[in-house]
C-alpha cells in the first residue's frame, strides 16, 4: 500500500531527487542570517521563507524529505484556513465543508508545491490567511499576514491591490478607513526592503518569462486551477461555465450568498491573474506558479458557483471538478517527474576516486550536483561566468566554480548532463 502511494500519488514528489530551485533553496538557507538577507536581495527575492528554512535545517537536517516537509506543513495550514472559510464565511456544516475541502486536497496545483522546497506553499498559506482575516475583520492578524506576505513574494502587491479594491468598493465608513490604514502600514513596513533591493540588485538583468497573448486569456482559469500552461483550454471553458451560472443567479438575485462575497472571491481568484496577464502583454511577469494563491480563491469561487445550482446539477459539476483534478494529478506525476540524481549519485560514488571532479554541462544542474556530491568539487563546464544568467541563482555561483577545461589524467571528470546521464572524461 505504501509503495503504491509513493509511486502513483503526489507523494512521489516527496522522495524524488531535488531539482535546481530546491537545491538553491538549500544552499541559500545554509548561509547565516545576514548572508541570507544580502543574497536574497541580489537574487531579487524576499528573505522570509529562506530564513525560516535556515532554522528548520538547523533543527531537522537537510534531507530531501526534511526540506519538503516544511512546505507540506504550510499546505496543511492552508487547508485549515480553507476549512475555516467554508465553515465561518460560507456557513456550511462540518460535513459539507469536509466534502468541499477535498477539492483543495486533490488540487494538482496546490499538491505539487506542497512537496517542493520553495516558498510557494508558504505564500499560499499567508495570502489565504490574509483574505480570511480581512473578511472576518480580524485586523491585527490581517496586518501580520500582509507584512509576512510582502517579505515572502513580490506578488503580494497584487493581493493587496485586490483587497484594496474590495475595500473601496464594498466597505464603508470606519471599516473602509481601518483597512486602508492597515494596507498603507504594511507597505510602509515593506518599504525598507524595497530600498535595499534597489540599492543592491541590477534590475536590468535578463529575465526568462515570455509575454502573454490572447491564448493566455482563454486558458487563464485552467492555468490557475491546474498550474499547467498547456492543454487546459477545455478545462478553462468548463470553469467559466460554473462562474457564469453564479453570475446569472446574482443578476437575477436568486443567489444564496450576497454579492459582497462573490466580488471578494472574483477579485482574488480571477481578477489578479487577469491583471497580471494584461500587464504581461507589455512587461512579462506572468508565470503560472506565481498564482498558487489565486488557485485557492478560484476554488472558493467555484464552490460559490456550485452552491447556486440545483442539487443534481451541483453534484454533476462537482464530480467533474474532481475528475479534472485527478486527470491533471496523473499527468503531473509524469510531466513533472524530476531527474533521478539519487541513482546517478550512487553510481558515480562507487566509481569515483578521491581527486575526481564533477562537471555539469548546464548551470541549471550546478546546485543539484553540489547537493548530491558534498564531498566532491563541482564545476560548470564549457561556459564562461558572463554567459550564466542571473535568474539561475548566480548570486551563489562564484567565478571559481567555472571549469575552463577538463582535468589531466589520472584525475578525471564525471560530466553530468541534465537528463541524468554522464560520461567520464580527462585530458591526456
Amino acid at each position: 500500500m505504501l509503495n503504491y502511494l509513493f509511486i502513483h500519488t503526489p507523494l512521489i514528489f516527496f522522495t524524488q531527487s531535488l531539482w535546481r530551485d530546491e537545491a538553491f533553496s538549500y544552499f541559500l538557507a545554509k548561509k547565516n542570517v545576514f548572508e541570507i538577507i544580502a543574497f536574497s536581495a541580489k537574487d531579487f527575492n524576499p528573505p522570509i521563507y529562506h530564513l525560516i528554512l535556515h532554522f528548520w535545517l538547523k533543527m531537522f537536517g537537510g534531507s530531501e524529505i526534511t526540506l519538503r516537509s516544511l512546505s507540506l506543513i504550510f499546505f496543511w495550514a492552508t487547508l485549515y484556513i480553507c476549512f475555516l472559510f467554508l465553515q465561518y464565511i460560507f456557513k456550511f456544516s462540518q460535513k459539507k465543508s469536509l466534502v468541499y475541502l477535498l477539492l483543495f486536497l486533490i488540487n494538482p496545483f496546490l499538491t505539487y508545491y506542497a512537496y517542493e522546497s520553495r516558498s510557494y506553499s508558504f505564500f499560499a498559506f499567508l495570502t489565504t490567511s490574509s483574505y480570511y482575516f480581512l473578511y472576518k475583520k480580524d485586523y491585527k492578524k490581517y496586518l501580520i499576514t500582509l507584512v509576512l506576505g510582502f517579505y515572502t513574494h513580490y506578488f503580494m502587491l497584487f493581493v493587496v491591490i485586490s483587497q484594496f479594491l474590495f475595500n473601496q468598493l464594498l466597505n464603508k465608513g470606519r471599516i473602509q478607513e481601518i483597512v486602508r490604514k492597515i494596507i498603507y502600514k504594511s507597505l510602509f513596513i515593506f518599504s525598507p526592503w524595497v530600498i535595499f533591493v534597489l540599492l543592491t540588485k541590477d534590475l536590468l538583468s535578463a529575465f526568462w518569462i515570455d509575454r502573454t497573448n490572447f491564448k493566455t486569456f482563454i486558458m487563464l482559469l485552467g492555468i490557475v486551477y491546474t498550474g499547467f500552461e498547456n492543454n487546459v483550454t477545455w478545462t478553462s471553458l468548463f470553469l467559466i461555465m460554473i462562474i457564469a451560472i453564479a453570475l446569472v443567479k446574482l443578476i437575477k438575485k436568486e443567489h444564496k450568498y450576497n454579492n459582497r462575497l462573490f466580488v471578494f472571491l472574483l477579485l482574488w481568484g480571477i481578477g489578479i491573474p487577469v491583471l497580471v496577464a494584461f500587464i504581461s502583454l507589455f512587461k512579462p511577469i506572468f508565470f503560472p506558479r506565481y498564482f498558487i494563491f489565486s488557485s485557492v480563491g478560484l476554488l472558493l469561487l467555484l464552490i460559490y458557483g456550485l452552491e447556486q445550482m440545483k442539487p443534481k446539477a451541483r453534484n454533476i459539476f462537482l464530480i467533474m471538478l474532481f475528475v479534472i483534478a485527478v486527470y491533471y494529478q496523473k499527468d503531473s506525476l509524469e510531466i513533472r517527474k524530476k531527474t533521478d540524481f539519487q541513482k546517478v549519485t550512487k553510481e558515480i560514488t562507487r566509481m569515483a576516486k578521491k581527486n575526481d571532479l564533477i562537471f555539469v554541462t548546464s548551470e541549471l544542474d550546478f546546485f543539484t550536483a553540489k547537493y548530491y556530491f558534498p564531498n566532491k568539487k563541482v564545476y560548470i563546464y564549457n561556459k564562461t561566468y558572463e554567459e550564466i544568467p542571473d535568474f539561475v541563482g548566480k548570486v551563489l555561483i562564484a567565478k571559481t566554480d567555472i571549469a575552463p577545461s577538463l582535468p589531466f589524467y589520472p584525475n578525471r571528470a564525471f560530466v553530468l548532463k541534465s537528463n541524468g546521464t554522464y560520461n567520464i572524461q580527462a585530458l591526456y
